[in-house]
């Protein structure tokens, strides 16, 4: 089997410190090195000096192109004009011509597009709609993509990573046969506290914290959806006295400088003084090890479908956590609510959502303050809801949803 990866025009493989579809792309390859009977992989990227030795696969080829990350002015010049002649959805076609350069003459059994969905109609005239998946990481569909439904003709089987996102999707005209549902995963092996037990008072210690201290984290991109704004004001009206209390921000934007700057501009601007402590963006290794300082975690995003792996690494970590009411983290999180409800405190956006999440964040902090033996269970709780999503799967799940049942064009 030779199957070939196409990742968004922004992103580079390996990750060093990629984003939930990075990672779960290069979980994909390490599964399938693995295997009894590996696939050949090529994945197909843009150039990224920062990116991981790719020396390490056996079976794995990597294939970059000289495309830029941010998109050129001749790019929107050529999206206008073809605007013109009813190509409404944005595509770097710079990239796609890179790609036909770099790989539109090999013969592949399945092409799998990671969260691309704009390049479907393109690569359809390259490669043929009978071997194209794909993972439909984000929101591809709706008025922002009017041409879409031409577009789903291209595609052979629909991959979502929640049952939300899959029902947005069949709403608007994604065909029900060709669609399934690919949970994400997590690595369980590597996001365990226990590895980093020996480092944690070490490393608490250099935010001023002793072991009755509480430490919350976030970790993810720095975007006005993943709603660290509105956490770090939480932070600033929380009112828990009985020992310090401050919250890591560990991350930083996947967009441009400009904006990147910007948004964490305000982000500093609105930290209460002493509270917070920004870390920027660090490896995966990394951030299974800042999980180990913590005490707890808050994913506090925005949008209605964001991504599963965050929570799941958070579960995996056995940290309790607090979340927003988004469907997909509802998703993902509700063995833990069915187990051990308060190791996942659920706050509900909309109006007063800041106070809500600081009500929440004084709340878990009195608990792991007054119950010792709280943080203990609810480690376990959220370790064991953690294991249905183990990546040792991964490679069989996403083998089970590409199989060519229902699969008729």
């Amino acid at each position: 089997m030779k199957l070939l990866i196409i990742m968004p025009p922004h992103y580079a493989m390996p990750p060093t410190r990629g984003g939930s579809v990075e990672r779960l792309t290069e979980i994909l390859i390490r599964c399938n090195e693995a295997a009894p009977k590996p696939w050949e992989i090529t994945v197909l990227s843009r150039r990224d000096e920062r990116t991981a030795d790719s020396a390490a696969y056996a079976h794995t080829r990597f294939v970059y192109t000289d495309t830029t990350r941010s998109e050129p002015p001749s790019n929107r010049l050529e999206c206008a004009v073809r605007k013109k002649f009813g190509s409404v959805t944005p595509v770097r076609w710079d990239y796609v011509r890179a790609i036909k350069k770099a790989v539109g003459g090999e013969a592949f059994d399945e092409i799998l597009l990671e969260n691309c969905f704009e390049l479907a109609r393109p690569l359809y005239k390259i490669f043929g709609k009978k071997q194209m998946i794909l993972h439909a990481y984000g929101r591809f569909f709706g008025e922002e993509h009017p041409d879409a439904p031409r577009a789903y003709r291209c595609v052979r089987r629909f991959l979502f990573p929640s049952e939300a996102l899959r029902r947005e999707a069949l709403a608007v005209g994604v065909p029900a046969k060709r669609s399934s549902l690919l949970h994400d995963c997590v690595d369980m092996s590597l996001f365990d506290r226990a590895r980093y037990a020996d480092i944690r008072d070490e490393k608490r210690a250099k935010y001023g914290l002793e072991s009755g201290d509480i430490l919350g984290i976030f970790v993810g991109r720095l975007t006005p959806e993943k709603g660290v704004l509105e956490l770090i004001k939480a932070m600033g009206q929380t009112t828990y006295g009985k020992t310090r209390l401050k919250l890591l921000i560990v991350g930083a934007s996947q967009y441009g400088k400009e904006l990147r700057d910007e948004y964490r501009e305000e982000l500093e601007a609105a930290a209460p003084e002493g509270k917070i402590v920004f870390v920027g963006s660090v490896r995966t290794a990394s951030a299974a090890r800042f999980f180990a300082r913590a005490d707890f975690a808050v994913v506090p995003s925005l949008t209605e479908k964001p991504a599963g792996l965050p929570v799941l690494e958070v579960m995996a970590s056995g940290l309790p956590l607090i979340v927003s009411d988004a469907d997909t983290v509802g998703e993902y999180t509700a063995g833990l609510r069915n187990a051990m409800p308060d190791a996942c405190v659920t706050v509900k956006r909309g109006l007063g959502y800041v106070t809500s999440l600081a009500k929440a964040i004084d709340g878990m902090a009195e608990r792991l303050h007054d119950d010792p033996a709280f943080a203990a269970e609810a480690a376990d709780a959220a370790r064991r809801c953690a294991e249905d999503y183990d990546s040792q799967r991964y490679l069989q799940l996403f083998c089970e949803n590409i199989e060519e049942r229902n699969d008729t064009i």
